[in-house]
């Protein structure tokens, strides 16, 4: 004799199936103001580059016209210096003789600046790359302000490749895409809950606040 079926209206209801975070809600979590690292200001990354770039800019400037080109124009700071002696008589007279051409740079003047241009870009693209990935994802200017990029992928210090990508990008902003670059990168800001910029988001990278870590941490 065959049992009687159940009645449908009887059946325990079933139990609801809990929604799976994505990855991007999981780094959301993780990176927000009261989150486990919570991301740099715009302000603080602000001042940390300003410091990064007169450090370089220092620092590749001895390193161009005391020892590179020195090498290669040996004559080059001589014209350098008389161009802009000239550039400056030329706006001093425009006044009085409004119809004199802008005064050009020597051939030799313009290879060595374009020269010291491509140094000039290759010592920051070092800088910031090395600090990326040998350094915990930090520089002078960013240890300074205490905040330090991580990696979105391991929660860590960027991995060797993702600093030099994340130091090439920032420094191509800078030099090759300047303002447009420098514009898009900082928008990205307003489509993100991490406060990633353009290159943090191509090179899959963070900027945290170690500060409000450590503040966090002493609660």
């Amino acid at each position: 004799m065959s049992s009687p079926e159940p009645n449908p209206e009887e059946r325990p209801p079933e139990a609801p199936k809990s929604a799976t975070p994505s990855a991007g809600s999981l780094l959301d979590s993780v990176f927000r103001k009261d989150g486990p690292m919570p991301p740099a200001s715009v302000r603080l990354r602000g001042f940390a580059f300003l410091l990064d770039f007169i450090l370089i800019s220092a620092v590749a400037s001895v390193i161009i016209w005391k020892i590179a080109l020195p090498q290669s124009h040996p004559a080059a700071f001589t014209e350098l210096t008389e161009w802009s002696q000239t550039v400056i008589t030329w706006y001093g007279e425009r006044t009085t003789a409004p119809e004199a051409a802008f005064p050009e740079p020597s051939k030799n003047l313009t290879r060595a600046l374009s020269v010291a241009n491509e140094l000039q870009m290759l010592c920051f693209w070092l800088y910031f790359a090395l600090g990326e990935a040998f350094f915990g994802g930090s520089s002078l200017g960013k240890r300074i302000c205490r905040i330090r990029s991580v990696s979105t992928v391991t929660l860590g210090a960027p991995p060797i490749m993702a600093g030099i990508v994340r130091g090439g990008l920032k420094t191509l902003t800078l030099y090759l895409f300047f303002p447009f670059g420098m514009i898009a990168t900082l928008g990205a800001l307003f489509f993100n809950k991490r406060r990633q910029m353009g290159h943090d988001m191509m090179s899959r990278t963070a900027v945290i606040d170690e500060k409000c870590i450590n503040i966090q941490s002493t609660k």
